[in-house]
């Protein structure tokens, strides 16, 4: 419980991140008081898997993503909005890994912006990613805590205008998505 606690407090900072606007090199300053998200109007689901539980919201397509080589438990889940204009991630296997089903398609994406933070053996590297056709636009938080062997990734995909209709009609419910997230113990 004290990993799923240290990367959730080490991905504040990837929290706030817009995914519809380009990165700026602006200095960071101190973020403002947020509340934590809530459920709003959405019903939620819970997805249990063997290693983490989440909740998505109801209606949505769940699709398994890459299997644990030794379990054959899923390491990683896919959840689909029914309108297709927004899709979560969450890839947390029982270990350590490598989230090789959402890697960078460079023949059809560009990578726009990285930020990389580390804090007490945990790094939290964020990564902004655009469509060629400007069709879609995704984040990627990949945390790795190098001493326990942990690692938990979380990534969104928003279509419609750029990202910018499935950011508006979806970021809230991806944040609570987010949040919802809990590891099992081995």
């Amino acid at each position: 419980m004290l990993f799923c606690t240290t990367i959730l407090t080490a991905q504040k900072a990837a929290v706030n991140d817009s995914p519809e606007t380009k990165p700026s090199r602006a200095k960071k300053t101190s973020p403002a008081k947020t509340t934590a998200p809530t459920k709003n109007a959405i019903k939620y689901a819970p997805y249990e898997g063997k290693w983490f539980g989440v909740e998505y919201p109801e209606g949505w397509t769940v699709r398994p993503g890459l299997k644990n080589p030794t379990s054959e438990a899923d390491d990683s889940v896919f959840f689909i909005a029914p309108d297709s204009l927004a899709e979560f991630y969450v890839y947390c296997p029982r270990y350590t890994g490598k989230p090789t089903d959402i890697e960078i398609d460079r023949a059809k994406e560009n990578q726009t912006g990285q930020t990389i933070e580390e804090e007490r053996g945990v790094r939290v590297r964020t990564v902004r990613i655009w469509a060629k056709d400007s069709s879609y636009v995704r984040v990627i938080e990949d945390t790795e805590a190098f001493m326990a062997r942990r690692r938990l990734v979380f990534a969104v995909l928003f279509r419609g205008n750029g990202g910018r209709m499935g950011a508006q009609k979806y970021n809230n419910a991806y944040m609570y998505f987010k949040q919802s997230f809990r590891k099992f113990s081995d």
